[in-house]
């Protein structure tokens, strides 16, 4: 399901819910009349979620993706080097989490290579040109 039927499911529940309160605490007088009221007491709540809720989508996807892509290249990196396949090192995009941890996990390439551990991989302009971080929004 898309983004969008998640919040169409979400204003269904949240309006039934409301108006099957209303009707329990009000008992069952006349439905048509009090759905009407539920709307018109909290349309103003209603249109701050109708803006709100994708927009707090629209970030939790873009930090989603800012702290498992990172994850994804440390993992397949790691997967690479377990195989004993030489890697290079680990650059992220703008704006990505786990900077730290990329300069932690690069030095620590630099180490091995010094150490006789043959694991960075040659320059490769191709392949550097492949690999360049985008930027991200």
């Amino acid at each position: 399901m898309c983004i969008a039927g998640y919040l169409a499911l979400f204003f269904v529940v949240f309006f039934n819910l409301l108006f099957a309160w209303k009707m329990w605490t009000e008992g069952p007088t006349d439905p048509a009349r009090q759905f009407l009221e539920t709307v018109q007491t909290h349309l103003p709540v209603l249109i701050c979620l109708l803006l709100l809720v994708p927009i707090m989508a629209w970030d939790t996807i873009r930090f989603t993706h800012r702290l498992v892509g990172p994850l994804v290249r440390f993992r397949k990196t790691m997967q690479a080097m377990a195989q004993g396949e030489p890697v290079r090192p680990i650059k992220l995009r703008d704006g990505d989490y786990l900077l730290e941890m990329r300069d932690d996990f690069n030095k620590m390439l630099e180490e091995l290579q010094k150490q006789g551990v043959p694991v960075i991989k040659p320059a490769d302009p191709a392949q550097e040109q492949k690999d360049a971080p985008r930027k991200t929004a």
